[in-house]
């Protein structure tokens, strides 16, 4: 399957068809980094997704795994075997951003603590994100990413997603109502709140959504996280939550995106 590689895991994607049924298949690799990059990243969690899908950690109601059918380990690549999802034709309304946001805060709240995973300081450190730090329309939010990373990681911690777009939130057919989560990162603990943003941008990124409709939907699922953490016994402010998602969104993403999200992002970011 045709795909474009932005994941530095991802070595190939296939579907594989046999007397009318199929399956997809996800092949992993040992990413390469060169020179002084790849002390800095030391062992890069490659093997994360393939760990999550086989784990025993139960997701919050509505969302599941795809089934694993096979698993090759072969050292340095892992073929995953899985479930060939028959996605719903539906949109992402306001009321299913919320129920994935609602998921997405239980799933941190049942994954809470601990101290924080050194993601986010690679993506500035690891020059990952940084080169665009040049850009004659960056200064002001470049200088105040080592400030804003202190603040982040001051932040409750927890283990979500890792990159909660809604393409990585598949809406099956037999039950449109719930998601098959798919494309699970980093599996550390990131700030309270970041699996947010992801699900604020995905589609806005891939040209599926117009940013002038971001600002409402960040309002409700920024409300239905804090619920879904509420609803595991965490108690965290909203404060906290805005913070999480919008420092670690502006951090990841807004150095990157088209002119017109990348104004937005970097208006949350200044205001952190």
């Amino acid at each position: 399957m045709a795909f474009r590689p932005v994941a530095v895991t991802t070595a190939a994607l296939y579907r594989v068809v046999s007397g009318g049924s199929s399956v997809f298949v996800k092949v992993l690799r040992r990413p390469v980094f060169p020179g002084s990059l790849a002390e800095l990243v030391g062992e890069f969690p490659w093997r994360d997704e393939a760990e999550f899908l086989l784990c025993a950690f139960e997701l919050p109601p509505g969302m599941r795994r795809p089934e694993v059918l096979r698993v090759d380990d072969l050292g340095d690549r892992i073929g995953l075997w899985l479930e060939d999802v028959r996605c719903a034709d539906v949109p992402w309304d306001l009321a299913r951003f919320r129920r994935a946001a609602l998921g997405l805060g239980r799933w941190a709240g049942r994954r809470f603590g601990g101290a924080p995973g050194r993601a986010m300081r690679l993506l500035y450190e690891g020059r990952l994100v940084r080169e665009a730090f040049l850009r004659p329309d960056c200064p002001p939010l470049a200088g105040r990413v080592p400030a804003l990373l202190e603040r982040l990681e001051a932040l409750p911690q927890a283990i979500g997603h890792g990159d909660a777009c809604p393409q990585n939130l598949l809406v099956p057919e037999e039950d449109p109502e719930s998601f098959v989560v798919i494309d699970v990162g980093w599996q550390c603990p990131f700030p309270v709140g970041a699996d947010l943003g992801q699900l604020l941008v995905g589609l806005a990124q891939a040209g599926r959504m117009a940013v002038d409709d971001l600002p409402p939907v960040r309002e409700e699922i920024i409300d239905a996280y804090l619920e879904g953490l509420r609803l595991e016994g965490r108690a965290v402010s909203r404060e906290q939550v805005a913070l999480g998602c919008d420092g670690s969104l502006a951090l990841r993403s807004a150095f990157h995106s088209e002119p017109d999200l990348a104004e937005y992002l970097m208006g949350l970011g200044m205001v952190c």
